[in-house]
């Protein structure tokens, strides 16, 4: 079991595992029971509004047990993501959260995840907008694959250029 526990924290450094976390990864590793359940209590809400769930017992018995599943699942993840914290506190791999975090012009991976979903959401409205007259009307499904095309495009394009500065 030690030669496995070894292996894992080898994989994990060489992955860059032993650079340290974000405050918001230290806080969930920190409290996993209550992260838990509210991930699996706003996944099962979203699989029963879904499947229209709320009023047939069937299916909205799917979307408890949807939901206990995300929520064991990911409190199981963050018992592990604790347990690789402490180790890497105890061989003195990182220092605790609440130092400086290192200075960066780049924006939080967060903010940049909501700035992309942010992006999409408006193109995809705007291209069936602007395509509700066409001859035959295009979907919405039509309509979020190139607003997708067009964010990425976008990005693909921001990174060349940055690229091409350095």
């Amino acid at each position: 079991m030690d030669a496995l526990k070894r292996a894992f924290l080898k994989l994990d450094h060489r992955f860059g595992g032993s650079v340290p976390p974000p405050r918001a990864q230290v806080f969930v590793a920190r409290h996993p029971v209550g992260t838990g359940i509210v991930v699996g209590v706003v996944n099962g809400l979203l699989f029963a509004w879904a499947l229209s769930g709320f009023s047939d017992t069937e299916r909205m018995f799917q979307a408890v047990l949807v939901g206990l599943g995300f929520g064991v699942f990911l409190w199981l993840l963050l018992r592990v993501e604790r347990w690789r914290q402490t180790e890497y506190l105890r061989a003195g791999g990182f220092p605790p959260a609440g130092t400086a975090p290192p200075v960066s012009d780049a924006l939080p991976v967060w903010f940049e995840g909501l700035l992309w979903i942010c992006a999409w959401a408006a193109g995809t409205v705007l291209l069936w907008l602007a395509n509700r007259h066409s001859e035959p009307p295009r979907s919405w499904l039509w309509s979020a694959v190139f607003a997708g095309v067009a964010v990425i495009a976008g990005w693909a394009a921001r990174l060349a250029k940055q690229r091409g500065r350095d």
